[in-house]
C-alpha cells in the first residue's frame, strides 16, 4: 500500500518529463486476484504487474474503500476505470504514472439575464391592467400597470407565463427577445360561464346579484325519490318545509326564513322557464338549479317572485356523435327509531282509561264509534285478561247498548304489524343525446321504484315513478332555431288506509 503526498506525486510527474517511457502505460495489461479488496491493494497489484507508479493525495482519496475486482484480463486503463466507477474519483496518465484525483463536478451556469419589457393586451387592443406576469419555473413575477405595461428581468431562453382573471393563460418564449406585446384571449369557461338568473341567462363576470347556484353533480347517484329532498342542505339560505314523508311529497321552498306577518309566502319555481313541480321531474335531467335570493328577481318576476325565485335548468344535448348512457342504484330502508309500545289490550284501556278521566272527569264514552266505552265494559275486560278469555260477545245491555258487538282483544303490536322490518327501492336511469352541425336532442327516461315501510295484507305502501324528456332542436338558419321541450311523468303512490273511523291513514 502506497500513500504518496502531493509533492511527491509533483515530483515524480518532473521526473517522468525528463525521462519519458518507451511504451504507452495505459497498453499494459494486468490480471488482479478478484473478489473484494481495499482500493490501496488494488492499487499496489498493478504497481506490481507494471511499471507504473499511482499516485494520489492521501488526504483526498480514500484508498481504504473496499471495491470489487475484475478476475479477467485488462488494460491497465480499463482495469483502474473499473476500480474507479462509483466511487467519485478520476484518473489521468502522465507518461508512467497514474494520478488519482477526485473527480470535479462542474457547476451550471447560471443563464444571463436581461429585461424583458413589453405591453399586455386584450383581442380590442385594450391593455389588461393587473395581470400576472411570471417567470416559469421561479417565484419571480410582476404585474402589469395601468397601461398593461410590465418590466421583468428574464434568462434569454426563459420562459414567461401570462395569466389574468377571465383570461386564458399565455406562456411565451423569450429566445433572446428583450421587447414583447402579448395578446391574452379571452377564457369562455369563465367570463362566458352563465348563470340562470331569470328568462334568461347572465354572464358570471357581470353577475352582481345574490344568487346561488349548484350543478348537476349534487344530484347525481343519489337514491331519493325525487329533487326536492337532494337540495336539502345544498343551498345555503334555502329552507325546504315537507308536510309529510310520502315519496310523492311536494314541499314549499322558502328563502330568507318569514316572509311576511301572518299570510307567509313560497319561493317561485321555475323548470326551463315554467312554472311547475319540482318533485316531477328527473334528477338525472337536471343541468343546474340557481336560486335567485334578492329583492332583485321583482325586477323580472314582478309580484309574484316578493319571496326569492328558483331556477331550474334541464341538460342540453351533448356535441359531437350520439351519447349513450345508463345508471342503476339500488338501496335498503329501515326504520331507525320504533317505539316501545303496550302492546297488551288491557293494560292499554286501563291506562287510557285512567289518564282521561284524571283530564276530563268524565268517562270517554263516546270516543269510538265503532264500540261504545264503558266501566262495566273494562271491569269485564280486566277478568277476561286474568283468564285469558278474549272472545267477542252481543251486548245484553249491561256493557253499553244491547246487540252491539263487544270485543276484548289479546292486544297487538301496530308498529310491528304496519311497519317492514326493511323497504327495497331502485333507480334506472338511461339517456342518449348527440348533435351536429344543425340537428341536436336529448332523450332521457328514469323508472324508481320505492317498496314504502307500510305493510299490510291487502294494500301494502309502494310507489312507481316514470319520467320521460325529450328534447330537440333544428337551426334552420343562423338567426332562426327551432327547439322543444317534452316531459312526461307518471306515479301511482299506494298508501294503506282504514274506513272505519274518520277515513284517516294508518
Amino acid at each position: 500500500m502506497k500513500f504518496k503526498p502531493t509533492t511527491n506525486a509533483v515530483l515524480a510527474l518532473l521526473l517522468a518529463v525528463l525521462f519519458p517511457a518507451a511504451a504507452l502505460a495505459q497498453d499494459q495489461t494486468v490480471k488482479l486476484s478478484g473478489g473484494n479488496i481495499t482500493l490501496a491493494e488494488a492499487f499496489d497489484q498493478i504497481e506490481q504487474q507494471t511499471d507504473l507508479s499511482i499516485d494520489y493525495d492521501a488526504a483526498s482519496v480514500d484508498a481504504g474503500i473496499i471495491v470489487s475486482t475484475p478476475s479477467e484480463k485488462g488494460s491497465v486503463s480499463d482495469i483502474i476505470a473499473r476500480l474507479l466507477d462509483g466511487t467519485g474519483y478520476t484518473y489521468s496518465f502522465n507518461r508512467s504514472h497514474v494520478i488519482v484525483s477526485v473527480r470535479k463536478i462542474q457547476k451550471q451556469q447560471k443563464p444571463a439575464e436581461h429585461t424583458v419589457t413589453g405591453e399586455v393586451l386584450d383581442r380590442d387592443g385594450q391593455p389588461v391592467i393587473g395581470a400576472s406576469v411570471m417567470l416559469a419555473g421561479t417565484s419571480t413575477g410582476t404585474v402589469t400597470d395601468l397601461e398593461g405595461r410590465f418590466s421583468i428581468a428574464a434568462p434569454e431562453d426563459g420562459i414567461l407565463r401570462f395569466s389574468s382573471i377571465g383570461y386564458k393563460s399565455v406562456d411565451i418564449s423569450l429566445n433572446g427577445r428583450a421587447v414583447l406585446s402579448v395578446t391574452m384571449p379571452e377564457d369562455n369557461l369563465y367570463l362566458e360561464e352563465v348563470v340562470v338568473v331569470g328568462y334568461g341567462t347572465q354572464k358570471k363576470v357581470n353577475l352582481t346579484g345574490a344568487v346561488d347556484q349548484i350543478s348537476s353533480e349534487a344530484f347525481a347517484g343519489r337514491p331519493t325519490a325525487n329533487m326536492t329532498q337532494m337540495l336539502q342542505g345544498a343551498v345555503p339560505n334555502l329552507n325546504i318545509k315537507f308536510t309529510d314523508g310520502r315519496p310523492n311529497s311536494s314541499p314549499g321552498y322558502n328563502i330568507r326564513g318569514t316572509t311576511s306577518i301572518g299570510q307567509g309566502g313560497s319561493a317561485l319555481v321555475l323548470i326551463d322557464g315554467v312554472e311547475g313541480d319540482p318533485s316531477l321531474i328527473n334528477p338525472n335531467d337536471i343541468e343546474s338549479v340557481s336560486v335567485l335570493k334578492d329583492a332583485a328577481s321583482s325586477a323580472i318576476y314582478g309580484s309574484r317572485a316578493p319571496y326569492g325565485v328558483v331556477l331550474i335548468t334541464t341538460k342540453e344535448a351533448s356535441k359531437g356523435k350520439p351519447t349513450v348512457t345508463y345508471s342503476a342504484n339500488f338501496s335498503f330502508g329501515m326504520p331507525t327509531a320504533v317505539p316501545d309500545i303496550v302492546s297488551d289490550g288491557y293494560t292499554f284501556a286501563e291506562h287510557f282509561y285512567t289518564s282521561w278521566y284524571n283530564k276530563r272527569w268524565s268517562n270517554p264514552s263516546t270516543i269510538n264509534k265503532t264500540m261504545e266505552f264503558s266501566t262495566s265494559w273494562l271491569n269485564e275486560y280486566r277478568q277476561r285478561a286474568a283468564t285469558g278469555n278474549y272472545e267477542i260477545s252481543v251486548s245484553d245491555g249491561s256493557m253499553g247498548s244491547a246487540g252491539r258487538w263487544v270485543y276484548f282483544t289479546e292486544g297487538t303490536d301496530y308498529y310491528d304489524v304496519l311497519y317492514k322490518d326493511f323497504a327495497f327501492s331502485q333507480t334506472h336511469n338511461i339517456s342518449l343525446s348527440g348533435s351536429d352541425d344543425k340537428f341536436d336532442y336529448y332523450a332521457s327516461m328514469r323508472y324508481y321504484d320505492n317498496d314504502g315501510i307500510f305493510d299490510t295484507d291487502v294494500n301494502p305502501e309502494s310507489y312507481r315513478m316514470f319520467n320521460g324528456r325529450m328534447k330537440m332542436g333544428y337551426q334552420v338558419t343562423p338567426w332562426l332555431k327551432i327547439s322543444s321541450n317534452t316531459d312526461i311523468t307518471r306515479s301511482k303512490y299506494i298508501t294503506p288506509q282504514t274506513f272505519g273511523e274518520n277515513n284517516g291513514n294508518v
